[in-house]
């Protein structure tokens, strides 16, 4: 069973869920037997609530305390609403702790509620680039669907007209490059675009506008890739997708034994370039197709991921360190010895001081 969107409740505040049936269940204590747990399974919730079906009738009353186990975790309760007899109970619970990602990973994983939904109901849904799926558009309707975000994501932020023709949102470096595509379950919430340019009749689109406008010009160099047209639907921006794209770009970068990443950017979307290891170029133009916005030219070494080049400490880890391992795995790169004991201990510092500070 699918997820049900969201739907209003008492006309102003209140949203409910639907939760495919026994996604989601545990154990509810009955106080009129001995040391006896009811078990039940969560059919819908809202910000400090569940709705659930029990397994078996039980004698409550709307304000008791009852005590529940969801996940492993033992929690106080109040039922909500009950009827004698009804299989259906409503909880009032906090959610607290581990709660609130298990419940989130869950659902992430299972239905199609987004990030931002599960927030707005109290859950937190920050780390989520593990549960998505990236790969390169391969089809003309995949193309077409990464054209409709592009245009969805950048007039949601007032980038471009909300009904801008889709033949307008082609771009011109698209037909030699690979245009990466982030999916939450089937539906695809993320773009980047992959420029193999050559200087030439093949160029980068940084390269491209700076001689449009005839000023400053970026000179061609082999060891480099640009990302561009990067996109992600506004409702998964406040969690880590960004950090997922990224290890697929460096990924790439790697593979095909490049050096460096152009990109260029906004000055609010340059700052999370700049925390991920991205460097101010001091180059700038005017991207027409985004309402004439100003723009900056950023770029990145390939040894901000492998050597934390430029990146804070805390920051490295999560970002770049386990792709990092996995291309030492793969052999995508070499790393020697110093190199290695230096990212095994960066490992274990980052997890030792989040364990006694975080």
């Amino acid at each position: 069973m699918s997820s049900v969107p969201l739907s209003r409740q008492d006309n102003v505040t209140s949203y409910s869920l639907a939760v495919p049936e026994y996604l989601i269940h545990g154990t509810i204590k009955d106080e009129t037997r001995y040391r006896h747990y009811s078990s039940f399974f969560v059919i819908a919730l809202s910000k400090n609530r569940l709705q659930l079906t029990l397994n078996r009738k039980m004698e409550l009353i709307p304000g008791e305390k009852v005590k529940i186990k969801i996940y492993g975790m033992l929690l106080s309760s109040e039922v909500a609403q009950y009827e004698q007899g009804a299989t259906k109970l409503d909880l009032l619970i906090e959610f607290v702790g581990r709660l609130r990602w298990q419940i989130s990973n869950t659902l992430l994983q299972h239905t199609y509620a987004t990030p931002k939904m599960l927030v707005d109901l109290g859950l937190s849904c920050k780390k989520i680039k593990s549960y998505l799926d990236y790969s390169f558009a391969t089809t003309e309707d995949e193309y077409r669907e990464v054209l409709m975000l592009r245009r969805k994501t950048y007039s949601a932020v007032n980038k471009m007209e909300y009904d801008r023709p889709l033949e307008q949102l082609k771009y011109f470096f698209d037909n030699y490059s690979d245009i990466l595509i982030v999916r939450h379950r089937s539906n695809i919430i993320g773009s980047a675009t992959i420029i193999y340019g050559n200087g030439k009749d093949k160029p980068f689109e940084v390269q491209q506008q700076l001689m449009n406008e005839g000023g400053a010009s970026l000179e061609y160099n082999d060891s480099m890739i640009e990302v561009a047209a990067l996109c992600v639907l506004k409702d998964y921006r406040k969690t880590d997708v960004m950090h997922g794209i990224f290890e697929n770009l460096c990924y790439e970068m790697m593979k095909h034994k490049k050096d460096y990443i152009i990109a260029s950017s906004d000055v609010f979307l340059a700052k999370t370039y700049k925390m991920i290891g991205f460097r101010d170029t001091g180059k700038t133009f005017i991207q027409p197709k985004y309402k004439d916005l100003h723009m900056h030219v950023l770029i990145v070494n390939k040894n901000a991921a492998l050597k934390a080049i430029h990146i804070d400490f805390f920051r490295w880890w999560p970002i770049w360190g386990p792709i990092v391992k996995y291309m030492k795995k793969e052999s995508i790169v070499t790393i020697g010895g110093w190199g290695r004991a230096k990212l095994y201990a960066r490992e274990f510092a980052y997890k030792l001081m989040k364990a006694l500070f975080f």
